[in-house]
């Protein structure tokens, strides 16, 4: 596994829940990825990304989110900022399986040292068969300069930003 890695997630075949895989097939096509990137389509693998998550030294998971804004728009997170625990509102489709693989990847003591989501807020995840809807296709050129912007910075040893590791979780009652 490289270094980096770039996981795009989601159901090509569910509407706009594909964007994570779309976004990251256009970037796999795209020249002048850093040397040891590794662009993965993780689909819908749930707890089978654990290895993949484990071995990457950097991870950018590139999906469709719910941030409860316009349909289209752009957020990136990074590391703590991800909620990793069901006790908190899920952002994704795929929350719930992949905060389940970053939580068994702190658990095992071989995860990331730098995580970054960048997400764009999905409009109908109802369209079994049909592709993204035009404001998530219209995205794609900007979450994939960001993902580049990202790789660099990674790459070129700029990321300035402490690396925030995974909160304790409290324990429930």
């Amino acid at each position: 596994m490289a270094a980096t890695v770039v996981l795009g997630i989601g159901n090509t075949l569910w509407g706009d829940d594909g964007f994570g895989v779309a976004a990251a097939r256009r970037l796999a096509a795209r020249p002048g990825l850093p040397p040891q990137t590794e662009v993965v389509d993780g689909g819908t693998q749930g707890l089978y990304l654990l290895p993949i998550v484990q071995e990457a030294r950097n991870l950018l998971v590139l999906d469709c989110v719910d941030f409860g804004a316009a349909p289209g728009a752009v957020k990136t997170l990074r590391d703590a900022e991800i909620p990793r625990f069901f006790d908190r509102r899920p952002l994704s489709l795929h929350q719930t399986a992949f905060t389940d693989v970053l939580f068994a990847a702190e658990l095992t003591g071989a995860h990331p040292e730098r995580i970054t989501l960048i997400g764009a807020q999905y409009e109908d995840l109802d369209r079994w068969g049909g592709g993204l809807t035009p404001s998530l296709a219209a995205a794609l050129d900007d979450v994939i300069e960001l993902a580049l912007t990202e790789l660099h910075a990674w790459s070129s040893g700029n990321s300035t930003r402490e690396v925030s590791s995974c909160p304790t979780p409290t324990p429930r009652n």
